[in-house]
């Protein structure tokens, strides 16, 4: 369990490492939902994502910063980890599914990372990680259920409170689920009044399922447009966390997400996956009730989309 002081103590020591990212007021998604709602853009972020917040915790709490970094990845946490451990002069292998887009590749080489593609989603490439990782050279990081890494999370959170306390409302969406067990954890500490939603694209919805059926399940396959970024399994920690924090899972389609992605951009003019807009996509879909009048943050937790997919969007 995390605490106030937990999160407060983590802030100040990876902040020089991070960047403290906006909360956008919009006026034309506030106009058009009847709430208000800000943006938490994580978007820009080192990476264009989030997860460099959960890589610089996992790094700075490290006892042994001679071993070689390995995790799995779809993309953006290979990234982020590859990121934080070029400034800390540590060698980073990330296994990649085989669906990964060749520019989030060159990118994390870009970054000193070595990469292994394997598998045709995260899951399978975790389960070659995780059997390299046996070697005593390296040393394992999960993307999402692992403690530090949680904790990195919620200076999101963090940051959110403190620019607005007043926000009551948090949405954000969820892959493996670190993102929204950091973010519930701490805001709920913060005030326990504060409602937490999180967003699946059906398809990659493993948490929902688990919360539905009342026990974490393995989904036969992902069949949405971000399967090299959700898990068909989350783990006994996330669930929990969710399950005790979050008010609810809900769900849109990736024609919806892909949607925002273009009306966002076009609006506001900010890129994101569609695993970010999928957030906002919930509440034109109606999936979040009693939204009106409220305060709402929204997290943005990525822009890491090709333009090439773009372009497709928009012709």
């Amino acid at each position: 369990m995390i605490t106030i002081e937990d999160i407060k103590q983590l802030y100040i020591r990876i902040s020089p490492y991070i960047r403290k990212t906006p909360l956008l007021f919009s006026d034309y998604f506030s106009n058009k939902i009847g709430a208000t709602i800000y943006f938490k853009c994580e978007n820009l972020q080192y990476t264009n994502s989030f997860k460099v917040r959960g890589a610089f915790s996992k790094l700075t709490s490290l006892a042994d910063k001679n071993k070689t970094l390995i995790t799995a990845s779809g993309g953006n946490h290979g990234l982020g980890l590859c990121f934080a451990g070029k400034k800390f002069n540590l060698k980073t292998e990330v296994i990649l599914p085989k669906t990964t887009p060749q520019e989030k590749i060159e990118r994390i080489k870009s970054l000193g990372g070595s990469v292994t593609l394997f598998g045709e989603i995260w899951d399978e490439a975790n389960v070659k990680a995780l059997e390299m990782a046996k070697d005593e050279k390296y040393v394992y990081v999960h993307p999402f259920s692992d403690d530090e890494v949680i904790a990195g999370q919620a200076t999101i959170a963090y940051e959110i409170l403190q620019d607005l306390p007043d926000i009551d409302t948090i949405i954000t969406s969820i892959g493996g689920g670190g993102l929204i067990s950091g973010i519930s954890q701490y805001a709920k500490l913060f005030n326990p009044n504060i409602k937490i939603y999180g967003v699946e694209t059906i398809g990659a919805d493993s948490m929902y399922q688990s919360l539905k059926t009342g026990h974490v399940i393995e989904l036969p396959k992902i069949t949405s447009i971000v399967e090299s970024l959700a898990a068909r399994k989350v783990t006994d920690k996330t669930f929990n966390i969710v399950r005790e924090y979050v008010k609810e899972v809900v769900r849109v389609t990736d024609e919806q997400a892909m949607n925002m992605v273009i009306e966002i951009l076009q609006q506001e003019k900010l890129l994101v996956e569609p695993a970010s807009s999928c957030t906002l996509a919930s509440l034109f879909q109606n999936q979040i009730p009693d939204i009106q009048n409220r305060k709402v943050a929204i997290v943005l937790c990525g822009g890491n989309i090709s333009l090439s997919v773009i372009k497709r969007l928009i012709t």
